[in-house]
């Protein structure tokens, strides 16, 4: 275990699992039921584009615990996020362990075209987490996590109101549906920041207040979903 990038708002962590264990769950990936993620709700920050996104059920760790049939392997990845050790907790998003907070856990599938719009997650939440499950991701097979470099934006007055940062109206609501712009004028006044290729075995960790988005996957994956086990640490105050 590696940490490669560590900023008050990201922490890449590579190789999180040892060979034998990633090669097991990367395994046991290709074999969970999944279905289309705009089955049963519009998620937002997807867009509406025809590109394949794929997910599997849900399993939880911390406040709340659960292991759908058949993702015991999730399950497990899922635990060692919400309770880590000694090594990387101070490297977490304040306030995020297993103890104070539900850890929720499933697996994403992106095929070709497929991406997801500049946002930043709901208030409710204290952060996020992706983990590359995929045994290979080439350097042009798109996919890249890009992170707006926040940490020199603080404190300065970009939206003509003292300096305050803009939030979407919903935390999982992507550039096009803002209502007032603020959101669009701050990333495009910032204009760079940090982008984390989908290297395989990498966790990466985000807290709730930094604007990211995740480039389209391109047509040289071929069939190679970019296959990630994604989620939310949930205060206990929050919801899922």
């Amino acid at each position: 275990m590696k940490i490669t990038i560590r900023t008050p708002h990201l922490t890449v962590v590579d190789d999180f699992l040892d060979e034998a264990e990633f090669t097991s769950l990367a395994t046991s990936l290709q074999f969970l039921p999944y279905r289309p993620m705009h089955s049963k709700e519009w998620v937002k920050a997807y867009g509406l584009s025809s590109a394949p996104v794929l997910q599997s059920e849900m399993a939880t760790r911390g406040r709340v615990d659960s292991t759908p049939p058949g993702m015991s392997r999730v399950g497990s990845l899922v635990e060692r996020i919400a309770r880590p050790d000694e090594t990387l907790r101070a490297d977490y998003p304040q306030g995020i362990t297993g103890q104070g907070a539900t850890v929720t856990g499933r697996t994403v599938l992106s095929g070709v075209g497929a991406g997801l719009n500049w946002h930043n997650d709901a208030e409710s939440l204290l952060g996020a987490y992706v983990f590359y499950g995929h045994p290979r991701w080439g350097s042009s097979w798109g996919g890249e996590l890009l992170v707006l470099a926040e940490d020199e934006a603080a404190g300065r007055d970009r939206t003509g109101d003292s300096g305050s940062r803009p939030r979407e109206t919903n935390g999982d609501v992507g550039p096009d549906f803002q209502l007032d712009g603020r959101a669009e004028q701050y990333r495009n006044d910032i204009g760079h920041g940090i982008f984390v290729s989908a290297r395989p075995n990498r966790l990466v960790l985000l807290t709730s207040h930094v604007h990211h988005r995740v480039t389209p996957v391109t047509p040289s994956a071929g069939d190679q979903p970019r296959t990630a086990v994604v989620g939310f640490f949930v205060s206990d105050t929050g919801s899922s």
